[in-house]
């Protein structure tokens, strides 16, 4: 987990690590207060509304959508 910081002085952090089921690095960039809502328990789709459902599952359980649709299929 990196944290940065932007120009208008926002920290954001940078959570990046292999997706648990294919083992390919992905990231997602998230707020570092929504990051510690999130970690105090708030919902993730309260604490990250501007995230997708993917980046958001990806943060709960280290899954990628790649590793979803080797898991379970398409949505097809």
């Amino acid at each position: 987990m990196t944290i940065e910081i932007n120009e208008n002085k926002h920290k954001h952090i940078l959570i990046e690590q292999p997706c648990r089921i294919t083992g390919k690095l992905w990231n997602v960039t998230v707020d570092e207060g929504d990051y510690n809502d999130w970690k105090g328990g708030k919902y993730a789709q309260d604490a990250f509304p501007y995230l997708s459902a993917d980046e958001r599952e990806f943060i709960i359980s280290g899954t990628s959508p790649e590793g979803w649709k080797k898991l379970y299929g398409s949505d097809d």
